[in-house]
């Protein structure tokens, strides 16, 4: 009777660890250790802190890139009169328009190839590209379709949405990754799961393919 108490008990158990098992979702797992793999946190204390490091690199990023518009093309652009900038030639937008239509298309452009990215999707890595693309066409118009007439503020013109467009992207860079290991710190306590690698299974080098020393 003991024995079979003790079989009965142990049953429900088994079943649970199988049922948690099979419970985790292939895809998921399979994102979870290709973001581990490229960020390479420690352990979950260092994923917080990855985390908080991120995150606030982000935030100043984005503030720097709006003092900078500001600054720059928004109050500047009226002493060095940007309204000589012809409209772009796609879309007719005039140059403050493109400044910040520029911001949008990298941190959009940013998020697809990201996503496209830990999810192996190509569709959406190709409509970053695409983006990207038409980001960089709205950055060198300026320069590339007007230098002749307006020379040296064409290339002003173009170096500022340009420097913009790099601090927006790495802003959007570190806002994405923040995100992604936000993600990874709740999937691992909800799922229970540990997706760090421990230092006994780190593979074994050398042994087996190291030569047999000459006799």
């Amino acid at each position: 009777m003991v024995l079979g108490e003790d079989a009965s008990l142990e049953a429900p158990e088994s079943q649970t660890n199988l049922d948690s098992d099979e419970s985790h979702d292939p895809e998921t797992l399979f994102i979870l250790d290709s973001i581990v793999q490229r960020l390479k946190p420690r352990d979950a204390h260092h994923v917080r802190d990855m985390i908080t490091e991120r995150a606030r690199a982000s935030g100043a990023l984005f503030i720097s890139s709006a003092l900078w518009w500001w600054i720059a093309i928004s109050e500047g652009g009226q002493e060095i009169n940007d309204a000589q900038i012809p409209d772009s030639t796609l879309g007719s937008f005039d140059y403050v328009t493109v400044s910040l239509l520029i911001p949008a298309l990298v941190a959009t452009a940013t998020l697809f190839t990201g996503i496209g990215r830990e999810r192996g999707n190509a569709t959406m890595s190709q409509i970053g590209g695409g983006l990207g693309v038409l980001a960089a066409f709205y950055i060198i118009e300026p320069a590339m379709m007007s230098y002749g007439e307006l020379e040296g503020d064409a290339l002003f013109a173009s170096g500022r949405v340009l420097v913009l467009a790099v601090m927006v992207g790495f802003a959007s860079h570190m806002m994405f990754d923040a995100l992604l290991l936000q993600w990874v710190r709740a999937s691992m306590l909800n799922m229970g799961v540990d997706v760090f690698p421990s230092p006994g299974n780190e593979p074994l080098e050398g042994h087996a393919d190291e030569a047999p020393p000459y006799a």
